[in-house]
């Protein structure tokens, strides 16, 4: 299960490192995801398979009609190699969320790229931290540290706590981005793959154990999608996310 895991960690990196698009060399931030491509997103979010996925939602709103958002929001996730290189992007991009809602009940749609490019859903999962985080963030981009189930805003050099988890890791008020780095080398440096950490079982920090624990909070997995492979893995590793504690 360990290795699975690794394997579609590796996988779906893959893919969010092909869309974070190219930032100028030395910056901190990646550039957005441009907005023919979450339209994209969105389309995906609205396709027979994601209205396939949201029929399989459990309870009584599975049999309600679904309602989804008309807009996408980029969720980008902190980046190994930032943890090593101060220089490196802050994040990479790593899936699309998409608001819905079915029976009453707040619902997430999930969309990334397969490998030819084509945007499929990979994921429902219930709640709406990434729309509220993306309202939090006001337009600046929205990434989140998946080990803490910290959500944060990155603009102008800052890194801008948006949840409890967030003020937890780095205080209640923004920090410049170096300082970020620094505290997240000194989290990760040392859990990064071919790290002992690693090889022991624990993916880039991301403690797999974790997806077994039952979650403190109503954003739980649902269901996934079995598509091409390179989606596949990326709907693996949220199985994860999702499985993980989040405090907002």
């Amino acid at each position: 299960m360990r290795r699975l895991l690794r394997c579609a960690a590796v996988l779906a990196a893959g893919l969010g490192f092909g869309l974070a698009f190219a930032a100028p060399a030395g910056a901190a931030a990646p550039q957005p995801i441009a907005p023919s491509e979450l339209s994209k997103a969105t389309s995906a979010a609205h396709s027979s398979s994601a209205v396939q996925l949201l029929a399989k939602v459990p309870g009584a709103a599975g049999k309600a009609a679904a309602i989804i958002g008309s807009d996408s929001h980029a969720v980008y996730a902190l980046n190994p190699a930032f943890v090593r290189d101060a220089s490196a992007p802050v994040a990479t991009f790593w899936y699309a969320a998409t608001a819905a809602s079915k029976g009453g009940q707040a619902l997430t749609v999930f969309t990334a790229p397969d490998s030819s490019g084509v945007w499929q859903p990979v994921n429902v999962a219930s709640g709406n931290t990434e729309a509220r985080m993306a309202g939090a963030a006001d337009g600046a981009l929205l990434f989140t540290e998946p080990q803490l189930g910290a959500w944060y805003a990155l603009s102008a050099g800052q890194v801008r706590p948006l949840n409890p988890s967030a003020v937890k890791s780095i205080g209640t008020k923004p920090i410049a981005v170096t300082a970020y780095q620094k505290l997240v080398s000194q989290r990760y440096s040392d859990k990064l793959p071919g790290s002992t950490y690693n090889e022991s079982g624990m993916a880039g920090g991301y403690d797999t154990a974790a997806a077994v624990k039952a979650p403190r909070s109503r954003s739980e997995y649902l269901v996934p999608v079995v598509a091409a492979s390179g989606v596949l893995a990326l709907a693996l590793l949220l199985v994860v996310r999702r499985k993980m504690t989040y405090n907002d």
